[in-house]
């Protein structure tokens, strides 16, 4: 009787083959589960005389173990070449970890990773399609195998670029941006109603220069004595005022500007409407200089403000970007180009910015964004 009864509850107690496996710290059950998406179709913009595509690859790790990244390679899906090869220090470089200060290659379990991705076409175009292979390792399990999946399929927006008239006079300007820098506007994710959006994927920070690199003339510490202060600002595009703010105060001096939260980041701005679902935000502007309103049609080339010194700002200078509806951290940045400007100088070390000359140079530039921390001249 009761070796009746050990056999009848014996099936009870044997455990499916999947799950002895993943008892057995050697042998994984199923390759982790990694998942890869890129939420922003990219579209190339032309920058340094090549095309350049910016992305965001976001990689959600669904295991219950923490995944290693090790590689990460753009293809052209039609032939799988390689249009662009991540690994070792430049990955390091690319991820940020929402929520996490330091970046790491390891994404825990139940994290998520985002991998910003900067990339030209080695030929004059991309190809129509392109998809991911992302390489990993689990580290807890199986440390040897290296796993590769494939996915987050992409067909690239081919519609004309935004092509822009100047926003300022003259110059010489400095186009500060970089997609390297931690905190640069390429990598600030503002969530507003339950989105995640980069806003200023294509922010461009105009900063106004002498002829030695300086930005300001005596104590720069004091707003007036910056150079680009109070210049006026120029409608890029025929076009229809959407929104303005301007009840933002204004700092007399950097030492004595509050430190503003990220939802006060603009300051005093202006949103203009060029086209639909394109709008440019022009952020950061002198109190009392905004002369439109909202639905008031403006001209190209028309002065609608001033360039200040209000929001979240450590200096006077003209944010400018492109974004796909009204709301300055709540719209996906947009590809844009200039119409002309002359490229005037380069900075070797822009830890020396400010203190150091430029490397002067004159060269006319048309359609283009402008490359990361040059020097421009605007008609």
């Amino acid at each position: 009787m009761i070796s009746h009864i050990k056999k009848a509850l014996l099936p009870l107690f044997i455990l499916p083959a999947f799950l002895c496996q993943a008892q057995d710290n050697r042998i994984p059950a199923l390759p982790p589960a990694l998942e890869i998406q890129v939420h922003h179709v990219p579209k190339p913009v032309v920058t340094g005389g090549h095309p350049v595509l910016f992305y965001e690859i976001h990689l959600t790790n669904f295991s219950p173990w923490p995944l290693l990244l090790t590689k990460v390679e753009a293809q052209d899906a039609k032939n799988t070449t390689a249009l662009t090869l991540i690994k070792d220090t430049s990955l390091l470089q690319r991820l940020a970890a929402p929520g996490q200060k330091s970046p790491t290659a390891t994404i825990p379990p139940g994290n998520v990773a985002v991998l910003f991705v900067e990339y030209s076409a080695a030929a004059a175009q991309f190809p129509a399609e392109i998809i991911h292979q992302v390489s990993f390792k689990n580290t807890l399990r199986d440390t040897a195998t290296e796993y590769t999946i494939t996915g987050a399929a992409i067909q690239l927006v081919t519609s004309p670029a935004i092509v822009l008239g100047a926003p300022l006079k003259g110059g010489p300007w400095t186009a500060v941006y970089s997609p390297v820098w931690a905190q640069g506007h390429r990598r600030v994710i503002f969530v507003k109603d339950g989105v995640a959006r980069i806003p200023g994927r294509f922010a461009v920070d105009f900063v106004k220069l002498d002829s030695t690199g300086k930005f300001a003339g005596g104590d720069d510490d004091r707003i007036t004595n910056w150079y680009g202060y109070g210049a006026g600002i120029l409608a890029v595009a025929d076009g229809v005022v959407s929104s303005t703010r301007t009840d933002f105060p204004e700092s007399t001096a950097l030492s004595n500007h509050p430190d503003y939260a990220a939802h006060l980041a603009t300051g005093n701005y202006i949103s203009l409407k060029i086209a639909e679902n394109t709008y440019v935000f022009y952020e950061h502007l002198q109190p009392e200089s905004i002369v439109v309103k909202a639905g008031q049609r403006v001209k190209k080339g028309d002065v609608i403000a001033r360039l200040g010194f209000t929001g979240q700002s450590t200096g006077p200078h003209l944010h400018l970007h492109v974004a796909n509806a009204d709301a300055p951290l709540g719209a996906e940045g947009l590809p844009f180009v200039f119409e002309k400007f002359t490229l005037t100088g380069t900075i070797p070390d822009f830890n020396k910015f400010g203190s150091a000359p430029y490397i002067p140079q004159s060269q006319p530039v048309r359609r283009e964004l402008p490359v990361s921390n040059s020097v421009i001249t605007f008609p």
